[in-house]
């Protein structure tokens, strides 16, 4: 079975699915040709490690489950969830039933996650989940609900499937210790966001000057030799460029904003700013992705 095939049957990411390869959860045999053929026993090992996921068991602990059937994991889960409020008695019972017939499809339609933030992470690991979450967390704080929702969910992830952008260093560092610890500081970023938002909807003049300055005196910083040059600033604008030549403004963004409602409002009232302060200065990219200031 080849991959396409798995990712429909399990309804998992082509990313997550060598992502879970990478990191030992199952080992997939190749063709004469050299392809991997997914068998049906790695296609019972991807339902039962999407189905821990869900249940947010770490990769450590589900390797545990895997290798040596570690049920105490399970049953402390179990345990924990016990003691949570009712809307959670859907999730106890499938669980229980699954501690005792082993039912692995059974307990995957069953669960679902508690936010699109928190299926994200599973469909988009390492790396590039690490961005995403970044720069999008506290947008994605919600279930999702509607077929619009959905549609635009499985778009984002089809976009990071196929991206294949590298990500530079620093943005791979900063992107990494920030998701770390925003699954504690969720709600946090999430107020954070709220406060921004409002700022750009209802932005005082004075407020708006302060920001149009600020504005171009990061242009003009960021297009001194030093700025324009730096190897650290160049592969940042590479990335930059290689991101929109993968779709990000066509693809990702316009499905964003079907996905996330706080987001579209977000979007709008960013770009309503940005687009003046664009007209007041003059701004625009060049060929090399470098904002810069008309003369």
């Amino acid at each position: 079975m080849k991959i396409n095939e798995v990712t429909r049957e399990t309804g998992l990411s082509r990313r997550a699915v060598k992502y879970y390869e990478e990191e030992g959860l199952l080992s997939v045999k190749k063709d004469q040709n050299g392809y991997r053929n997914y068998s049906s026993e790695n296609l019972k090992t991807l339902r039962e490690i999407s189905a821990y996921r869900k249940l947010g068991i770490g990769i450590k602990e589900i390797k545990r489950l895997l290798q040596k059937g570690d049920r105490e994991i399970l049953r402390q889960i179990y345990e924990e969830k016990r003691k949570q409020l009712g809307e959670n008695q859907r999730e106890l019972e499938a669980l229980a039933a699954y501690i005792e017939n082993e039912d692995i499809d059974t307990l995957s339609q069953e669960l679902d996650y508690e936010t699109i933030a928190d299926a994200l992470r599973d469909m988009v690991p390492g790396v590039y989940g690490d961005y995403f979450m970044y720069h999008f967390l506290p947008y994605l704080q919600i279930k999702m609900t509607t077929p619009e929702q959905r549609e635009a969910y499985e778009a984002i992830i089809d976009f990071f499937d196929d991206l294949e952008v590298k990500i530079p260093f620093l943005l791979r560092t900063v992107s990494f210790l920030t998701c770390k610890l925003s699954k504690q500081d969720a709600e946090h970023m999430t107020k954070r966001m709220d406060a921004q938002m409002k700022r750009y909807i209802d932005m005082a003049e004075e407020d708006y000057e302060k920001l149009r300055e600020q504005t171009r005196k990061n242009v003009k910083m960021k297009n001194s030799l030093f700025y324009r040059y730096h190897p650290a600033f160049v592969s940042q604008r590479k990335f930059m460029k290689g991101l929109q030549d993968c779709g990000y403004n066509d693809i990702f963004i316009p499905n964003m904003i079907k996905l996330s409602p706080s987001y579209k409002l977000y979007h709008e009232a960013l770009t309503a700013v940005n687009d003046r302060i664009c007209t007041d200065l003059g701004l625009y990219y060049d060929s090399n992705f470098q904002l810069v200031m008309k003369k």
